[in-house]
Formats: C-alpha cells, sequence, structure tokens
C-alpha cells in the first residue's frame, strides 16, 4: 500500500512504538493523522498531526474516535490499534477486575474496532495491531499479558476471511521493545533478552505497509529462534525457564 495521501489514526501514539511509527509515517506526503492516547501531552500536533485523548477500552469512546477520525480526516485508510499495557507478576491474588482491565484494551478494543470498521467503513482500509512475539512464546510473568496477545493474534487470523473485499489486517510481533512498557508493568521490570529499540518496530511497520505484509517480525533473532525450535525442540523451552528462575527471584 502506498503511505502518501493516506488518512491514518494511531493509539498509544504519545509514546513508545506508537510514536515513532507516527513520527515515520507523518513525514510522508499528503497524509493526515489523527494520533490518540490517554494522555497527549506528549503528541506534537501541525498541519499533518491532530491529537484526541481517548480512553480506547471502551466501545463508546472507540465509536467517538472513529467518528472524530471521520470529522478531521475525512475517512480513515490506515487504523493503527498500537495501545495496550503488561502486567508483570506472580498471580497470587486473583483479581477479576484486573484481568477484564487489561482484555478491555488488548483485545476487546482491537477486536471490536476492526469488525466495527469492516462493517462501517464504504472505502477499503488497512488494520494494524499491535501483537508480541509472546503471542507464540509466554514468558513468565507475564500470563494475562501473553494470553491477550495469544487472543489478539488468533482472532486476526481467522478474522481475515470475514473481512470485506480490499479490506486487509496487517499484525505485527515486536520482542521486548526498550520503551516506557516495562516502567508502567510492575516494579523492577527486567528486560528480556534479546530487545529492540521502538525505532527499529517503527520501520518495520512502514515497510509492512509499503510490501502489503499480513503479518510482521521486527526481530529476525527471533523468527531464527523460532525456525531452529521446530527441529530442537529445546531453544524456546531453556528460554523459559530462564525467565521463570529470573522471576522468581525478583517477585518473592
Amino acid at each position: 500500500m502506498k503511505i502518501n495521501g493516506k488518512r491514518i489514526v494511531i493509539t498509544g501514539a504519545a509514546s513508545g512504538i506508537g510514536k515513532e511509527t507516527l513520527l515515520l509515517l507523518k513525514a510522508y506526503s499528503g497524509v493526515k493523522i489523527l494520533a490518540t492516547d490517554l494522555n497527549i501531552q506528549d503528541i506534537e500536533q501541525s498541519e499533518v498531526v491532530s491529537s484526541y485523548q481517548c480512553d480506547v477500552s471502551n466501545p463508546d469512546n472507540l465509536k467517538k474516535l472513529i467518528q472524530k477520525a471521520e470529522d478531521v480526516l475525512g475517512g480513515i485508510d490506515i487504523f493503527y490499534a498500537n495501545a495496550g499495557f503488561a502486567y508483570y507478576e506472580k498471580i497470587q491474588d486473583p483479581s477479576w477486575d484486573r484481568i477484564e482491565n487489561i482484555y478491555n484494551t488488548n483485545v476487546f478494543s482491537p477486536a471490536y474496532t476492526v469488525a466495527y470498521l469492516n462493517e462501517k467503513l464504504k472505502n477499503p482500509f488497512l488494520f494494524i495491531v499491535t501483537a508480541s512475539a509472546m503471542s507464540h512464546l509466554p514468558l513468565p510473568g507475564y500470563a494475562l499479558y501473553a494470553a491477550t496477545k495469544s487472543a489478539v493474534h488468533s482472532f486476526m487470523e481467522s478474522f481475515r476471511y470475514e473481512l470485506k473485499p480490499a479490506n486487509k489486517i496487517m499484525v505485527i510481533y515486536p520482542i521486548a521493545t526498550r520503551t516506557k512498557f516495562f516502567t508502567t508493568a510492575g516494579k523492577e521490570v527486567p528486560v528480556p533478552f534479546p530487545s529492540q529499540s521502538a525505532q527499529a518496530v517503527a520501520k518495520s511497520i512502514v515497510r509492512g505497509i509499503n510490501w502489503n505484509s499480513k503479518r510482521v517480525y521486527p526481530s529476525f533473532l527471533f523468527r531464527l529462534i523460532q525456525y531452529l525450535d521446530r527441529f530442537l525442540i529445546f531453544p524456546l523451552k531453556v528460554y523459559q525457564i530462564l525467565e521463570g528462575i529470573k522471576l522468581k527471584r525478583i517477585i518473592k
């Protein structure tokens, strides 16, 4: 897909992967972008970029966001559902509200949005969503987060077949990305190895748009380990065990 002239919505655009993707996309000719987040103070507005405060965990807010895009941009060609968060924890005191909270943002929001756009929009669109390498490799300490990203992966893989002609989905599978993501996940949260920068992920996303990719894996090393694990069986299991030891040392 050519990016020039596209009308783009980005959630979670104030920091991390969302912010870096915004910086790359706004450089394209003729684009108009609606950038949204819970806190929009760090989103720099311009003739190209408009900001809009929104909590995407609520369906009514998502409808308002889509209407705002219609009003400000004149429509939507690309919707990037990037907003999301994690817990890093050993679940000792189960909380229904805590589980519901992360599913509302990480799963229900993108699933509802792409289904809503598919039903309501008359023009073709590209829906991009940030999943995670943990969609394929759940790590100790991230049980709920990994579960949400696995759900996103499965939903999008299935919903592709329900899309109207010309509508597309692109799923991003970043490994640990060096952003404030880990500071919001909990205290003393270690960044898993390997890790990558938000800029590297953003470049992969833009490349994926240009190449009409269905799935984007920003880390070649992760893809290589996945491939080797099919034949050697043990690499990913050993990695999970090591992360489990790390979790026990930090959370007692």
